[in-house]
């Protein structure tokens, strides 16, 4: 047994890298790819779907708190976990993208000391639902249909990136990088 994995999933940050935060990426990725294998898209499908996305997105948005808390020392140049957090998105734009999205998710609705933030992506931004009608004016008859279009691409490409990014940092730490961001 690997000895810094006695400290638990959650006892470091590449320990939470590897068992939680990869983890439910690979868990997002493979029921997606299960369901376009086994054509499956019902409604309540693509909601689980949302769910595995949102717990990868949160995951990956967490790391740099890991990292934070476990070099504090290091980052004295920092105030806190937030300019911190602020230079790295400046440095890395994929993380903070992923950023966005968690926190539109954990907020619902982003604000600022102004009041509610419209700069910035809300929960309800993060899906694409659709409410299709269908009229045949010769038969007439009207169709209704509920469509939830999922995933949406920049979404998908930003916790491909984020994952991408993470993945190869877990194999290779810039931990200087991140340090002197």
């Amino acid at each position: 047994m690997n000895i810094g994995s006695m400290a638990g999933p959650l006892g470091s940050t590449q320990n939470y890298i590897v068992y939680i935060a990869l983890g439910n990426c690979v868990d997002y990725f493979y029921l997606k790819k299960k369901h376009e294998e086994e054509n499956l898209s019902s409604t309540s499908e693509k909601y689980k779907e949302v769910r595995y996305y949102l717990n990868a997105v949160e995951s990956l948005n967490n790391i740099l708190d890991y990292f934070y808390y476990e070099n504090e020392s290091s980052l004295s140049h920092h105030r806190n976990v937030e300019s911190f957090r602020k230079s790295v998105h400046e440095k890395y734009s994929e993380l903070e993208t992923v950023a966005n999205i968690a926190n539109a998710y954990k907020h619902c609705v982003r604000e600022n000391h102004k009041g509610k933030n419209t700069n910035l992506p809300w929960a309800r931004d993060l899906q694409n639902p659709e409410i299709v009608v269908n009229m045949n004016l010769a038969n007439k008859t009207t169709e209704v249909k509920f469509n939830f279009n999922w995933p949406i691409k920049e979404q998908e490409e930003a916790l491909e990136s984020a994952w991408k990014f993470w993945n190869s940092y877990q194999s290779d730490p810039i931990s200087q990088e991140l340090i002197s961001a």
